[in-house]
């Protein structure tokens, strides 16, 4: 706990967890350092303390606990006389002084009866140079005994309760926040509390904000003035290429704007989602009453990248080519990729160029588009159907596309993203030596497809997520123009002409952190992922827009797009433990599965069809790396058909 004053009366302030950019509390009291002034009431109740917790009281205790000089016999007490009460009764007063007809009576007793009229808080609110006459004690001695006398200056009531200042939180809350009401009269140690109480609340709602010491009660009106903490400046520091507005655009809180933690919290992270910075230290600095703010020590990330590269791979063997990534183009966030890649089985060159603008309104409208002429390698090894070993030249799948794509995506809310899109291709395949009925798989011509796309995000990070959870919707709505790539005649069910399909996506994933929530985007925790995907179509596809189901990205421990379908289903479970800075192990479970549709008849080798639902599974463990070029992921799967070995980027969701 940390403590804190306000215009002269202690308040107790809960520390609260805002992560790196430091306590809470320990912010609100330099918060409270700023304030300046006493109002009425704030001066009254910081001397009621002091009387009933300081000195004073001491020595009240002192004098009670010694006999009066010279006294041996002390008189009993006659009768009490309580003078100046005005709302408050004679018995309630006589009682909280302790004093009784019948008791003995001497100076410690009447100090010790005063101290306890003043702790009840009812007593010189108007006094507020001299609190101590408030309550005053008498007796005077006869024949008859003592005649004890209270005179009071009972604080006002109640009349009515003003709220000013409360900023993101109605009056009406504060109000019913409060113990002290209208109609009694004013005690000031339940305002004490109220307003410890207030505090509090508005801390628990990441907020900063302190009762101001100008509390006043004119005519009988109580005045509670509230101060809640605004941004006054957003500052960032060790930027050399990025501009500010593209770290200041990302943020909800601005200039003018109520500081509040939470919201701090979800920038830090949307800004660091960013993926241009490698660190990001926030500082939250109270610079005056009402007024902070906010600096974000910043280390930029290396933007641009050029590549030259050579390796061989399972699915397309020995490729090499180039590639110019570019994330933050002349320092607006823009970005753009340039890749070159030649050789492999189909022994042609590919390329790619691609442009994203995150921010192309206001509005957070972003805009992607690439075109490209690329191949694209649909299965792990060469698939044969006619005779026992392929040749290498003959039977090997793969897709030349040659189009464009464009998609806008725009926020909705604090966690929701729409987006349209619409992609064009035209698809070549080569000619494979497949017997009639596995050949109804080769087609080839142009295709239009539009989609439509919502995602809700609530990761911490989106490349490293360690709690939230991330949904997908999908629908695209496709129409192709298929014709053969052998005579007609020697295809069985194949399908050609103009066709029209659409396929419904939902793809939804949590985290769930086993040592709670990051404090940092540096900090590493244990997670458990989970995944559940699944795919429809209706209408006919073609072939190669099939759901692919098996490999690294889907279910591990068997070929890439070892199974396909018009239906698809996955799931998916990763425990993640950080091993070191760069290194997390993994082990993981798979099981998924595509079926049905047109094409399950179809036969590559031994990657047999089936109609009905029948899922696979594989687990396994693996490695995630991160490295200077990127993450590098290598996972150990084991299924039905044996073990695979798979290497990625990243992880798999």
């Amino acid at each position: 706990m940390t403590v804190g004053k306000i215009g002269g009366f202690v308040l107790t302030c809960c520390r609260t967890n805002v992560d790196r950019w430091g306590s809470h509390a320990h912010i609100m009291e330099g918060y409270h350092a700023c304030r300046k002034g006493k109002g009425h009431l704030g001066q009254a109740m910081m001397r009621y303390l002091r009387l009933c917790t300081g000195a004073w009281a001491v020595a009240c205790l002192g004098i009670a606990m010694a006999p009066a000089s010279g006294q041996t016999n002390d008189p009993v007490i006659a009768d009490i006389t309580v003078k100046g009460n005005k709302n408050l009764n004679q018995e309630s007063i006589v009682t909280s002084s302790g004093l009784r007809v019948g008791a003995t009576i001497n100076q410690a007793a009447l100090d010790d009866a005063k101290r306890r009229l003043i702790q009840t808080n009812l007593f010189g609110a108007n006094r507020v140079d001299d609190i101590d006459n408030a309550v005053r004690i008498t007796a005077t001695v006869d024949s008859a005994g003592a005649h004890v006398t209270i005179e009071v200056e009972e604080n006002d009531v109640v009349k009515g309760i003003n709220i000013t200042g409360s900023g993101p939180v109605p009056a009406k809350v504060i109000r019913d926040l409060m113990q002290t009401k209208e109609g009694f009269v004013l005690n000031l140690g339940t305002l004490s509390r109220d307003a410890m109480a207030i505090q509090e609340y508005y801390s628990s709602k990441g907020y900063m904000a302190i009762v101001s010491s100008d509390l006043a009660m004119p005519d009988g009106i109580l005045e509670v003035p509230i101060i809640v903490a605004k941004v006054d400046e957003v500052k960032i520091t060790g930027l050399h290429k990025t501009k500010p507005r593209v770290v200041t655009r990302e943020m909800r809180l601005k200039k003018g704007e109520y500081y509040n933690a939470e919201v701090f919290r979800k920038d830090y992270y949307r800004i660091f989602n960013t993926d241009l910075f490698a660190d990001i230290s926030p500082a939250i600095v109270p610079k005056s009453p009402g007024l902070v703010d906010i600096t974000l020590n910043v280390e930029e990330k290396r933007s641009g990248n050029v590549a030259v590269f050579i390796g061989y791979s399972s699915r397309n063997s020995l490729v090499g080519g180039a590639e110019i990534v570019e994330n933050n183009l002349m320092g607006r966030g823009q970005g753009v990729s340039l890749r070159w890649d030649t050789g492999g089985l189909a022994n042609r060159n590919s390329l790619e160029v691609g442009f994203t603008e995150p921010w192309l309104d206001s509005k957070h409208t972003s805009l992607s588009a690439s075109v490209y002429d690329k191949t694209v390698y649909r299965f792990a090894r060469s698939i044969y159907s006619t005779s026992g070993v392929s040749d290498g030249t003959g039977n090997d799948y793969y897709e030349v596309r040659t189009g464009a794509q464009a998609t806008l995506s725009r926020p909705f809310g604090e966690a929701y993203r729409g987006s349209v899109g619409l992609r064009f291709d035209d698809v070549k395949l080569p000619a494979l030596e497949l017997n009639p009925n596995d050949a109804a798989a080769l087609q080839k011509g142009p295709l239009m497809a539009a989609s439509v796309r919502m995602t809700h995000n609530t990761r911490d990070l989106d490349l490293d997520p360690a709690t939230g959870g991330f949904e997908v919707y999908s629908l695209d709505i496709g129409r192709a123009d298929l014709k053969p790539i052998l005579a007609s005649g020697s295809q069985v069910g194949l399908v050609t002409g103009v066709v029209n399909f659409q396929k419904l996506q939902v793809d939804a994933r949590r985290y769930i952190s086993l040592q709670g929530p990051r404090k940092d985007a540096k900090d590493r925790r244990t997670t458990v992922a989970l995944r559940l995907a699944g795919g429809t179509t209706s209408g006919t596809a073609p072939f190669f827009e099939q759901f692919f189901v098996g490999g690294a990205e889907t279910l591990r421990g068997y070929y890439e797009d070892r199974f396909w379908g018009k239906h698809m289903m996955l799931a998916s479970a990763e425990l993640r433990a950080p091993l070191a800075p760069s290194l997390t192990g993994v082990i993981f479970v798979d099981a998924a599965d595509a079926w049905g549709g047109p094409y399950s008849g179809v036969r590559f080798s031994d990657f047999v069809q089936h109609t009905g639902f029948s899922p696979e599974f594989g687990f396994g463990f693996g490695l995630r790396v991160v490295t200077p070029i990127g993450p590098i992921r290598i996972d150990q799967g084991f299924g039905r058909e044996g073990a695979r070995t798979h290497f990625s980027i990243g992880h798999v969701f």
